[in-house]
């Protein structure tokens, strides 16, 4: 029953096509299908209103109307799907409609426009926002995007991340208020973000960033209320958290997926218990994701050169670029710094504000070696930070995964096939097979060869229209 209600809800909450269905026939390629255990060489892939109706070793024939793109010496895949992008958040400003964002109203148009397209750019036909904000609705009317699915967000009362919003940054919430002291709370909050047509359920197991160790968080019973409120629905429960402790107690409440890697190995006495920890992940069948890029962008944005980075001529607005060299994201250096003896240099904070990059490919890592699935998830741009851009920290998030010792087979399923699984989706995305939604991407090379394949890509395929790759970058018009 369960799975029948994710199957009926995420069908539900598939969007309409954003770009104008066409019959699209691929001849000669060869279709790279996480599924299958070897690569089918010299393949034909006939697509008809947006679906894939045929996968075939022998030719097929083509009526008039159908364009058709020679595919030899290419790679067919499944888009890739990213289960943790914030559409509502500005890269080196914040979130939409209020602060510096709000300030900026012209930049953030810009931002707002390229966003979907640099998600495209690097082959990301879904994506997932687990705490989408009020903004998601302008990321929906978007003319060209990916397809977009959205948890339902419950904040702590009194802890984060509320208590992390200055004055009047509420407004750009779009999340589902619950009071822990009344009974029925858990059904009645799970219900209305089943209605809304979310696709899962969203909770923070956070006491504290740096020092701070104190904010509040569900107890267990009411977070295994949550859970099985949420499960009557069909929908999966995402807990954040990052660090040891709260890895557990989210454990102990029975979560499906857990919204961030374990790069927080603090410990009040003695060795913190991380690989039993991980075993209890493993063992309960728990997803995860590593959003290895939250504190890699971080650490980053201290570093001399970031804003160098030949991959942000393709992702990042020219406005928002010189708005970036001209200092309009110092606050948040300086919220960085603050944590900081004044005299340190902004390197050594980088360096440091990095440290649990290694610690969360370590995880990974582990989870890899234990058969564990891995799921794509960027949590980008996850903070004020300009090094974290839509699209481009997807594929970085793909490389540190691999640095991180998982096999570039895993790295695959973890872009494709996991998520779906996880999420519900598995009908429509994941799978290069008929009937699956013809989200596909057209690659130069072989993504199973090296890590770096996934920037090598030629077409992107959007619900069956093909879009020429280059036509998606930051400075392009957007009537592709």
């Amino acid at each position: 029953m369960r799975l029948q209600l994710i199957s009926l809800l995420a069908l539900s909450a598939v969007a309409a096509p954003v770009a104008t269905a066409q019959d699209l026939l691929i001849e000669n390629v060869t279709v790279l299908s996480p599924e299958r255990a070897a690569p089918l060489d010299g393949y034909s892939v006939l697509i008809e209103d947006g679906r894939i109706t045929a996968v075939s070793s022998l030719p097929l024939s083509a009526a008039e109307n159908v364009t058709v793109i020679d595919g030899a010496g290419k790679y067919l895949t499944p888009g890739l799907m990213d289960s943790h992008h914030h559409v509502s958040f500005v890269p080196g400003m914040g979130a939409i409609g209020v602060g510096v964002a709000a300030a900026n109203p012209e930049l953030t148009a810009a931002y707002v426009e390229q966003q979907p397209r640099s998600l495209l750019y690097h082959g990301v036909t879904q994506i997932l926002d687990p705490s989408p904000l009020n903004a998601w609705q302008t990321f929906e009317d978007q003319p060209v995007r990916p397809d977009f699915f959205r948890c339902g967000e419950i904040p702590t009362p009194g802890g984060y991340p509320g208590n992390q919003l200055g004055e009047g940054e509420r407004a750009a919430l779009s999340s589902y208020e619950i009071d822990p002291a009344l009974e029925g709370e858990a059904a009645r909050v799970t219900r209305e973000i089943a209605e809304d047509g979310a696709i899962c359920v969203k909770i923070y197991v956070e006491d504290g960033f740096g020092d701070a160790n104190a904010w509040p968080v569900f107890d267990t019973a009411l977070i295994r209320e949550l859970v099985d409120a949420a499960h009557d629905y069909g929908l999966p429960v995402v807990a954040h958290a990052n660090a040891v402790d709260m890895y557990r107690h989210a454990l102990d409440g029975g979560v499906d997926i857990m919204a961030h890697g374990m790069w927080n190995w603090n410990w009040p006495d003695g060795e913190a218990p991380v690989v039993e920890t991980l075993d209890r992940l493993v063992a309960d069948a728990v997803g995860y994701m590593p959003t290895h890029m939250v504190m890699t962008g971080i650490s980053r944005h201290m570093l001399q050169g970031t804003l160098d980075d030949p991959g942000f001529l393709n992702v990042v607005p020219p406005s928002l670029m010189a708005f970036y060299r001209a200092g309009g994201s110092d606050f948040f250096s300086e919220e960085l710094a603050s944590d900081f003896p004044p005299e340190m240099p902004a390197e050594e904070v980088g360096s440091i504000l990095g440290y649990g990059v290694g610690r969360a490919q370590a995880a990974t890592g582990y989870l890899h070696q234990r058969g564990h699935p891995i799921l794509l998830a960027s949590d980008c741009p996850g903070s004020p930070t300009f090094a974290n851009h839509a699209g481009l920290c997807t594929l970085r998030e793909m490389i540190s995964i691999a640095e991180g010792g998982v096999s570039l087979a895993a790295v695959f399923e973890a872009g494709t096939i996991n998520n779906v699984r996880r999420f519900g989706l598995e009908a429509d995305y994941g799978t290069v097979v008929p009937g699956k939604i013809a989200n596909l991407l057209l690659l130069r090379a072989n993504p199973l060869e090296t890590v770096e394949a996934w920037d090598s890509i030629e077409t992107v395929i959007l619900h069956g229209r093909p879009i020429q790759r280059e036509s998606l970058r930051a400075g392009q018009t957007s009537s592709n």
